[in-house]
C-alpha cells in the first residue's frame, strides 16, 4: 500500500457518515442557538442519527449470513440501519423538537430513501459516503453562513480524492451521492417551514 493509499484510507475512516452527524450536531449545538434545545436532544439526536447506523460495521461481523458477504453485506446492513435509525429520528422529531432540527432529520431521512432509490431499485450506484459529506455541508452552509463554504468545499474535495485514489466509487458515483444530498435537502427545506 502506498502512502497516498495510506492516507486516503485514514480520510475516508474519519469521515464515515455517523462521525459527519457527530461533528455536524456538535458545531450546530455549540456555535448556533435554537436548532438543539438541550444535551438530552444532541445525544438522542446522535444516537438515531449516528450511533444505529454505526451499529452495521460490529453486527455485519457477528451474522454469519452477513459476514460472508464481505463488504456487501455490510453495505445491506448499513442501509437497513441507517433507514431505522433515521426513520426514529423523524418519528421522535414529531413529538416536540424545533423546526430547524426536523429539517435535519428530513433532509438525513429524504437521503437515505433516495439512495435506496437509487441503489436497489434504478440501479444507479450513488455513494453513501459522498451523501453523508455533501448533506452535513449543506446544512452548515445554510446554519452558518456563506463562511463555512471554504472550509466545506475542501472537506468534500478531500474525501472525493480519497474516495477515488482508492476505487471505492466512480466520479459519478459521488456526483450522485451529492446529488443526493442536495435534493433531499431542498426537499425538506420546502416541507418544513422554518
Amino acid at each position: 500500500m502506498t502512502i497516498k493509499e495510506k492516507i486516503a484510507k485514514i480520510i475516508r475512516a474519519v469521515t464515515v457518515p455517523p462521525v459527519m452527524v457527530y461533528l455536524l450536531l456538535t458545531l450546530l449545538y455549540f456555535a448556533k442557538d435554537g436548532i438543539i434545545a438541550g444535551p438530552a436532544e444532541l445525544i438522542l439526536s446522535i444516537l438515531f442519527l449516528g450511533i444505529v447506523p454505526l451499529f452495521a460495521y460490529p453486527l455485519s461481523a457477528l451474522i454469519p449470513s452477513l459476514k460472508k458477504k464481505g463488504r456487501k453485506g455490510q453495505r445491506k446492513l448499513a442501509f437497513i440501519l441507517t433507514f431505522a435509525g433515521y426513520l426514529g429520528a423523524v418519528i421522535y422529531g414529531l413529538i416536540d423538537v424545533a423546526y430547524r432540527l426536523m429539517l435535519i432529520y428530513h433532509t438525513y431521512f429524504i437521503s437515505v430513501l433516495i439512495l435506496i432509490v437509487f441503489n436497489k431499485f434504478i440501479k444507479i450506484r450513488a455513494s453513501g459516503h459522498a451523501c453523508s459529506i455533501a448533506g452535513p455541508l449543506f446544512l452548515m452552509i445554510y446554519f452558518i453562513g456563506w463562511k463555512s463554504i471554504l472550509p466545506c468545499v475542501l472537506l468534500f474535495a478531500i474525501v472525493t480524492w480519497a474516495s477515488l485514489e482508492l476505487k471505492r466509487h466512480t466520479f459519478r458515483e459521488l456526483i450522485w451521492g451529492q446529488l443526493t444530498a442536495a435534493v433531499a435537502f431542498v426537499i425538506s427545506l420546502t416541507f418544513i417551514k422554518l
